[in-house]
């Protein structure tokens, strides 16, 4: 059965324990958690991540996903040189470690600087994407991590895997059990493309879904289609996590949120008739 989260970049990190609250007391089941806003890198420690978790148990919430898994992490890159790669492997390698933690299953690959193509030809670059995620795949299947790549327009500083359809032809060239295809409906929409229709083809390997606004806004006036999208998900039996990502609002947050999930309850959670 479909299930609604929504990412911890909306509240403020002051605020978490009324915000588990709120998504418990309005329908929302999941958290997902950009690893930094509960600390930094370094300081994410077994017992911090459990008490992380612990507080989400508190509520009757759980970890959904990751997302922002690549944050300050420039050294880390898919298409550069050993070393750069060799760095990504090894914060996989923590983020499998904080999957296995938090009960996370899937985390989603954005990071448009984390795969920046350059000068390379988009056929080499597809091929080595494909070799490295092959190895990626088994780092963050250790931890029970499925590794979803998302399609990044270039208004967000992507020059590779702009498109749903190349996320699509990654995957599949990949051919790794954990790594699968992510579609937010922001990022679709932005790279000028149809959410609906990314939905009905990517179905066979999309793991994840954002229900997302362009610069991560707010829903109190969205430009996106998201009953189409909705009902596009309806038609494809998508029974996988629904994650709201948006930015904090003014405040600690909260009051936006509220609107997201109402908004997201009614045109992502309902059943076909």
């Amino acid at each position: 059965m479909r299930r609604l989260g929504v990412s911890n970049l909306a509240w403020a990190p002051d605020a978490e324990e009324r915000a588990f609250a709120l998504l418990a007391g309005r329908g929302a089941e999941g958290v997902e958690v950009a690893p930094t806003r509960i600390a930094p890198w370094e300081e994410l420690t077994p017992a911090r991540l459990a008490a992380f978790r612990r507080g989400c148990d508190a509520a009757g919430l759980v970890v959904s996903s990751l997302q922002a898994v690549f944050f300050g992490r420039p050294e880390a890159a898919l298409l550069g040189s050993d070393d750069a790669f060799e760095a990504m492997c090894a914060h996989v390698r923590v983020l499998a470690r904080i999957a296995d933690a938090l009960g996370a299953e899937v985390a989603v690959f954005g990071a448009p600087k984390s795969r920046l193509r350059g000068a390379m030809p988009v056929d080499q670059a597809m091929a080595l994407a494909a070799d490295r995620l092959r190895v990626l795949g088994g780092i963050a299947a250790q931890g029970g991590l499925t590794l979803a790549l998302e399609p990044v327009p270039p208004v967000y500083g992507a020059d590779f895997l702009n498109h749903w359809r190349d996320i699509v032809a990654l995957v599949q060239q990949t051919e790794h059990p954990h790594v699968r295809a992510h579609l937010d409906t922001a990022c679709v929409f932005l790279a000028g493309d149809d959410p609906a229709e990314a939905i009905g083809t990517a179905i066979p390997l999309l793991a994840h879904y954002h229900m997302a606004e362009p610069e991560l806004g707010p829903f109190a006036a969205p430009r996106c289609d998201h009953a189409a999208a909705g009902r596009a998900l309806d038609a494809a039996g998508y029974d996988r996590w629904v994650v709201v990502e948006m930015k904090q609002g003014p405040g600690d947050g909260l009051d936006e949120v509220a609107t997201a999930i109402d908004y997201a309850r009614a045109h992502y959670l309902r059943r076909p008739s």
